[in-house]
């Protein structure tokens, strides 16, 4: 890996790795390993010349007609003056799917009091969320390139070992991104962790059985393998599910948009909780709300920071809850409030 990343640089992705035996007709021969590397090759932008085609007769080309977007009607406020921080957070994507106009309404107009509203709100939002499932003996996460698996790991791994007192070993199969691999092993060593690299099943099966007595073991992965039937089938074949907790991470950075086509790419999979990071980096984290609503899934952790292992926060409905709204800016809820 360091002649790799020394040729090609830290972008350098590996393709395929082997062991291949040298020596003279099997005689005093040694183990080495070929791995073939390269740079994801940029994509092309084609630049089309315009082409200008004389007709004799002129037609016009039918119109059409993009396809309906849900908008939310603003004009008109569907809640009372008093309430403008709850038709905001309300006309959100996150949120379109909610009926509350006429309930909040009636609420507020029978109580006259805002913070009745609040928490009626507060106690919707809270109960999407599920209380996070307990970590099984296996902890795999998966989720495309970029979305803070590997750092998220590395936080997973202090906390069980500093905080929880268990025995840890780490293993990746995200063999693509020489940084990534280098970045682990990185924590791992000042964590006094030990790290496996699989880059085949049979090295993922000796990992196991390296780690048998370890009271946890967390799995790194590449996201673009699990976009692959046939290797989530061969990944089945090596390892048992049922003894794992399969969590999908999310970055709050993302576009709603994109969060729905990455859920629908890893959904086929036995996924047990979801994993949100990038908390610190965005002002408003609602959009875990509806992938919580969506999926059905329970939050298992969320990262709001670099630390390690400090900015972890473990999925509980009252903490998740707490955190939306005081992004909001709701003042009961920010720091300032409290």
């Amino acid at each position: 890996m360091a002649k790799v990343k020394q040729e090609l640089g830290d972008e350098a992705v590996i393709l395929n790795s082997r062991q291949v035996k040298t020596g003279w007709f099997g005689l005093f021969a040694s183990k080495r390993v070929e791995v073939i590397a390269a740079l994801e090759k940029e994509q092309t932008i084609i630049k089309r010349q315009p082409v200008t085609v004389k007709a004799e007769q002129t037609t016009v080309a039918p119109q059409v007609q993009p396809e309906p977007v849900r908008t939310i009607d603003r004009k008109s406020p569907r809640l009372h003056g008093s309430l403008q921080h709850v038709e905001a957070l309300l006309s959100t994507e996150s949120f379109a799917d909610e009926s509350w106009d006429e309930t909040l309404n009636e609420l507020y107009y029978t109580t006259k009091s805002v913070e009745e509203v609040e928490r009626y709100v507060y106690e919707q939002v809270k109960s999407s969320f599920s209380e996070p499932p307990e970590a099984k003996r296996y902890v795999m996460v998966v989720g495309p390139t970029g979305v803070g698996k590997t750092t998220t790991l590395a936080k997973l791994a202090a906390y069980f070992k500093l905080k929880e007192g268990k025995s840890v070993g780490l293993i990746t199969t995200d063999t693509y991104r020489i940084a990534a691999i280098e970045q682990l092993k990185t924590y791992a060593e000042i964590m006094n962790i030990p790290v496996e690299v699989a880059y085949d099943f049979h090295d993922f099966k000796r990992a196991k059985q390296l780690f048998a007595r370890k009271d946890i073991v967390l799995i790194d992965t590449a996201g673009r393998n699990f976009r692959d039937l046939a290797y989530v089938e061969q990944f089945h074949e090596h390892h048992d599910f049922t003894e794992t907790s399969l969590s999908l991470v999310l970055s709050l950075t993302s576009k709603i948009k994109d969060m729905d086509m990455i859920y629908s790419q890893f959904e086929s999979l036995p996924l047990s909780s979801l994993i949100f990071t990038k908390a610190d980096e965005t002002s408003d984290i609602h959009a875990m709300y509806r992938m919580v609503k969506m999926s059905g899934l329970p939050v298992a952790w969320m990262t709001d920071g670099q630390e390690v292992p400090d900015d972890l926060i473990q999925g509980h409905a009252d903490v998740l809850t707490r955190r939306l709204f005081e992004k909001e800016g709701w003042a009961r809820w920010t720091k300032q409030g409290v």
